[in-house]
């Protein structure tokens, strides 16, 4: 095993340790996913053989089941790839309509640079999100040192609150964003694992409706602190059209470096099950080996299909809404001002 991929795995393991739901879902690499849902597989498959509920002898069943995943996978493999086709068909656009994105793109990074105060802005999109973030944890070490100027019991509680999250929040996608392993995906799987819209309405209300609570000392890096937000969950979209776009195209390639090899497979046993002989084509121990790993190599696009588009879903709908609005707020934050004050 090389370095590279040394540090990859050991990353994937991270990330798993982490939050094994989120790596799961989202964060882990869909091959890998994908991969141990095959091992799984083969595990059932092997119980099954083992205990003899099914030896493979019968021809009719195996040939029903082997036709029944060759015309599954070819459909599977036209759809995917077709709508691959389609959205990079999307991007054909016209001169004036590219000058119009890049005019907005560089507003939107000259915005960016005169709010975090920073004169060159990275380009490269989890280099960018690193540098919002480490403003953002800035901002955040102002704010822990300024509690204690909030001049009431609930400022002071209610800022310790918006503190802590965000500050253990913030320290994880920085160590995960300067991993040599990591890239744009993690920088947008990191961002969209935080409820960033609860915390902007948070340093919102702290910001406008209890302005008169806090020293200034105190206020300039909340309102600080709520623009970067703001700037990280426009970047989070932003890079979520693109991640889509190159997933889906991702997918349609992994889908035809395994799904060939698979039907040909396939087509093969199905070949050697006709072949004309009054007794089973193979020696039944062969057949107890290679009817096995052919259909559970016929499965390997569907649970590779299947762990991309959970992904997607889980990306799609954790930015659903559109900001500032959200049907993720909490009622505790959305409550009015009947807190108790002191």
């Amino acid at each position: 095993m090389s370095r590279g991929e040394g540090s990859r795995l050991g990353f994937e393991l991270e990330l798993l340790r982490y939050d094994p739901r989120e790596w799961l879902l989202m964060t882990g690499d869909r091959v890998i996913v994908a991969g141990l849902g095959f091992l799984l597989l083969i595990g059932v498959l092997a119980v099954l053989i083992g205990t003899g509920l099914v030896p493979f002898r019968a021809e009719t069943p195996v040939l029903f089941l082997l036709f029944s995943l060759i015309a599954a996978n070819f459909t599977l493999i036209a759809i995917v790839t077709s709508l691959s086709q389609f959205l990079l068909g999307r991007r054909l656009e016209t001169p004036g309509e590219i000058r119009r994105k890049i005019d907005e793109t560089l507003d939107y990074r000259e915005e960016i640079s005169h709010s975090v105060d920073e004169s060159v802005v990275p380009v490269q999109p989890d280099v960018f999100l690193l540098m919002l973030f480490r403003h953002a944890s800035r901002e955040l070490d102002v704010l822990g040192d300024r509690q204690l100027e909030g001049r009431t019991r609930f400022a002071r509680e209610e800022l310790d609150t918006l503190v802590s999250d965000l500050s253990e929040h913030c320290d994880y996608v920085i160590d995960v964003l300067t991993r040599p392993s990591s890239g744009v995906k993690h920088a947008l799987f990191v961002s969209l694992s935080a409820d960033y819209e609860s915390s902007v309405y948070q340093a919102w209300h702290l910001q406008w409706e209890h302005a008169d609570e806090f020293t200034r000392e105190a206020a300039e890096p909340l309102a600080r602190l709520a623009d970067t937000l703001q700037h990280i969950e426009v970047a989070s979209r932003l890079f979520k059209t693109v991640f889509i776009e190159s997933e889906v195209s991702e997918l349609s390639r992994y889908l035809l470096y395994v799904g060939l090899p698979v039907q040909l497979a396939a087509v093969g046993l199905t070949l050697i099950y006709t072949a004309p002989g009054p007794g089973p084509p193979l020696p039944v121990t062969t057949l107890r080996v290679a009817v096995p790993a052919v259909i559970a190599a016929g499965f390997a696009p569907f649970l590779l299909l299947s762990s991309y588009v959970v992904r997607l879903t889980v990306v799609a709908g954790r930015t659903a809404d559109t900001f500032p609005f959200s049907s993720r707020l909490s009622e505790a934050l959305a409550a009015p001002d009947d807190h108790e004050r002191e």
